[in-house]
């Protein structure tokens, strides 16, 4: 194969497909005089010589993009992002940079597989701001979750604090060694070590939609609404 890569026949070919794109490479853009530039085969057909190939078959690349097209280094390009999830400290470790991480960002690429990020590496990857747009997503919710646990309006009257967030009314009351919840008029299964964790759990189900799901799920009227009931 290399003996065919030096042939007269095989440059002449090459050459040819280099002019037609301009000298340039067709993912980086860079030209034949920052780079060195290469044919690359979409496809190969077996007993095929490496010239009996249709222009559109082949592609200029650099040496560079063209690696990465062959899976031979990491490509920088085309990934698309998958997930994340949140390790709660810094214990993880971005597979691209190395640097530690605490939020990981999964990301794949349809030559290369999966990987693991940071946030940098997610959106330099992936060309988008999915990752920087989640995190302050989440910077946001753990803003408001603070702003809702600490707020003035919380009324105490006793062992009981109540508040109204979205119209519904929230009540969190001391039983013995742990806290119950109350939303809506509709109690919580759950105890709650503290208060902070009740007004937490209270904040998280109201500000992500699931107590409304809830609500409608069991015919249960929301605030503002009065259900009406057929009389027979």
């Amino acid at each position: 194969m290399k003996n065919k890569y030096n042939s007269k026949i095989w440059k002449e070919f090459r050459d040819d497909i280099i002019e037609s794109d301009g000298y340039k490479c067709a993912i980086c853009g860079r030209n034949s005089f920052e780079v060195i530039l290469q044919v690359h085969h979409k496809k190969y057909v077996k007993g095929r010589m490496l010239w009996e190939y249709a222009s559109e078959e082949c592609i200029t690349l650099c040496k560079g993009c063209h690696a990465m097209e062959h899976g031979k280094i990491k490509p920088n390009f085309g990934w698309e992002y998958s997930g994340e999830e949140d390790l709660e400290d810094l214990i993880g470790e971005c597979e691209n940079c190395g640097s530690n991480i605490r939020y990981i960002f999964h990301i794949y690429h349809e030559k290369w597989g999966a990987l693991q990020v940071g946030t940098l590496c997610c959106d330099n990857l992936t060309d988008s701001r999915e990752a920087s747009n989640h995190l302050e997503s989440l910077r946001r919710f753990e803003s408001r979750k603070k702003n809702f646990i600490n707020s003035v309006k919380w009324k105490s009257s006793g062992a009981m604090q109540s508040i109204k967030k979205n119209l519904f009314e929230i009540i969190i009351e001391g039983v013995d060694d742990y806290f119950s919840l109350k939303i809506h008029n509709i109690k919580s299964k759950k105890h709650y070590a503290t208060i902070e964790c009740a007004k937490s759990s209270a904040f998280e189900v109201i500000e992500n939609g699931k107590f409304i799901d809830y609500c409608i799920k069991h015919d249960i009227a929301l605030p503002g609404k009065v259900k009406i009931r057929l009389s027979h």
